[in-house]
């Protein structure tokens, strides 16, 4: 019998801990125990002795707990959905023996930015067929990464109910824990201010609000800053409405301003003065800010990444708490209105203002030179259901289909009575990619969503991010070691987002684990081909409950809706 989602909130009863001193907790408990020996390491436990009941022990792997720097040859012996033990459990029985021998063994990977909401919002009623298809309410493209919790509500998008989503996930049965964040553009459009600035009244609401969502469990809020209705927020809205989720104890996630490749601060570097934006918020409102998919789209300008770096050290250093998180793919994905300046778009799409045949010469203008730093070619179309003939055909591509000039297509696009299609850009360069990379305050994440099997041309990132950071950049290029890419995957992105018993290795916390073969470890998802599982997680356990085995997933759905508090 498969074993089902159950309501639980991840309540550990240290709700009043700090970040720090949950880190710094987990840390002293892995560490005690492996500087302690076998035989100790086999007694701490959370009670009786070997031999009574485990449920699973992972036999002889190497342990990588999230923290160390040194990986541990040991056992791991799991009972219910915790981890019991660690060290030499040679004498102990259990149901289930995962022999780990030549593999190593991770903490499950927490994404911390995903769009998996939005994949049952913008489906409707049609998100009912998840409940018969394995690999959307299984969350597989997730699992076969590793991945056993992610982050909804990014980007300023997704459900205004905290407890609507959750309860749907766990309705679902979903395959991985679920943290969600308040999307402060979806609550902008509830409160009735889709356009403009907030009045008092409008303000006065969406911190109303915000109190309410974080009473619901919610781990914070949420902005995209480079969206409608993002656009209108001025920094002191950002500010007042971040110290409401700050004063609770929650994150703020920063899509920033200017994540596309118009400057919004004329005579600036656009993701230099945006990255400043971020952490003024940060400054003014007490609250702990995470930068959403750190990167520099072309062009990138002369300043480049170390000043990127550069600024977010020093407000580190100043006391501030500020992290990012970063996709190892040199190209991103997100509505192709984005390549339009805001003056024609708002959350509904192109103006009506601009759909008319001089506001549209206009369109064709601008995009004309947008193509002009992005060329055509490097535009693909990843989601477009009322024309899914040009999905994963690049911009050039289809105006060659239908004859017309590239801007005159995309101005079609946009301007249609179908709502805009989903783009792939490739619009990054890896050497900067690859710049960002190994800095312990930068996490990993896909920026990806839950993607049923074969439906739509996604990024591959959706498919890939965990697998290629370890393998290709960790392993192969050795950009940073290895422990260091798990910690961006596990014990650090937990402490930010108050992810309580995840993300380390130690005994009491949840048996969210991951047992992997590196020599297997591989991402296959290209953009021709992006419904490619990774390869190299060999089991994969999500709170105790057998996810994948031996490399396939097994329908059995261990996830759980996680009300932070």
């Amino acid at each position: 019998m498969k074993r089902r989602m159950t309501n639980s909130s991840d309540d550990t009863g240290d709700a009043k801990r700090t970040r720090r001193q949950f880190l710094q907790g987990s840390a002293k408990a892995a560490l005690t125990v492996a500087a302690a020996g076998p035989i100790a390491a086999a007694l701490t436990r959370c009670g009786g002795g070997p031999g009574t009941g485990l449920d699973v022990i992972i036999r002889g792997g190497r342990i990588y707990n999230g923290i160390s720097d040194t990986p541990r040859a040991a056992d791991i012996g799991i009972r219910g959905d915790r981890i019991e033990m660690i060290g030499d459990l040679a004498g102990a029985a259990a149901g289930r023996v995962i022999d780990a021998a030549g593999l190593i063994v991770t903490p499950g990977f927490i994404d911390v930015h995903t769009h998996c909401d939005l994949t049952f919002l913008r489906t409707g009623i049609k998100r009912h067929l998840a409940r018969l298809m394995p690999s959307w309410k299984g969350n597989y493209n997730y699992l076969y990464q590793g991945v056993t919790t992610v982050v909804t509500g990014n980007c300023g998008y997704g459900y205004t109910d905290t407890e609507q989503w959750l309860g749907i996930a766990e309705s679902v049965g979903f395959g991985s824990n679920v943290a969600h964040l308040i999307p402060h553009g979806a609550l902008r459009e509830e409160v009735g201010a889709a356009t403009g600035p907030l009045t008092r009244e409008h303000l006065r609401a969406l911190k109303r609000r915000i109190a309410e969502e974080m009473g619901k469990g919610a781990a914070g809020l949420s902005c995209g800053l480079a969206y409608a209705p993002g656009i209108y927020a001025s920094t002191e809205e950002m500010a007042a409405l971040a110290g409401e989720a700050g004063r609770r104890g929650g994150v703020f996630a920063i899509h920033m301003r200017d994540d596309t490749i118009f400057p919004s601060v004329p005579g600036t570097e656009g993701a230099i003065a945006t990255v400043g934006e971020a952490i003024e918020i940060g400054r003014r409102s007490g609250a702990p800010v995470q930068i959403s998919h750190l990167k520099i789209p072309i062009p990138i300008g002369r300043r480049g990444p170390g000043e990127l770096l550069r600024t977010i050290e020093a407000a580190r250093r100043r006391g501030l708490d500020i992290t990012a998180d970063q996709y190892p793919y040199d190209s991103g994905a997100t509505g192709i209105m984005v390549l339009l300046p805001n003056e024609f778009v708002t959350s509904e799409g192109v103006k009506e203002e601009f759909r008319t045949a001089d506001g549209r010469r206009r369109i064709s203008q601008a995009i004309e030179a947008s193509f002009r730093v992005l060329p055509p070619e490097r535009t693909i179309i990843s989601y477009y259901p009322d024309h899914q003939e040009f999905e994963g055909k690049n911009l050039r591509e289809i105006a060659e289909m239908r004859g017309v000039s590239p801007a005159e297509a995309y101005t079609d696009m946009v301007c249609g009575e179908a709502t805009a299609p989903q783009g792939t850009f490739l619009s990054q360069e890896m050497s900067v990619v690859r710049a960002l990379m190994p800095y312990d305050y930068v996490f990993t994440a896909s920026d990806g969503w839950t993607v049923p099997k074969d439906m739509m041309k996604p990024h591959p990132r959706t498919y890939g991010t965990f697998p290629r950071k370890l393998k290709r950049f960790a392993i192969q290029e050795r950009i940073m070691s290895l422990p260091a890419a798990i910690r961006s995957m596990t014990s650090l992105p937990a402490a930010k987002f108050r992810i309580r018993g995840r993300g380390v290795i130690a005994p009491g916390n949840y048996a969210d684990i991951a047992v992997i073969d590196t020599e297997r470890l591989a991402d296959h998802a290209t953009y021709e081909h992006p419904h490619r599982y990774a390869t190299g997680i060999v089991h994969l356990l999500v709170n105790g409950v057998r996810a994948i085995e031996n490399g396939v997933a097994t329908g059995d759905r261990g996830g759980r809706a996680l009300r932070i508090s």
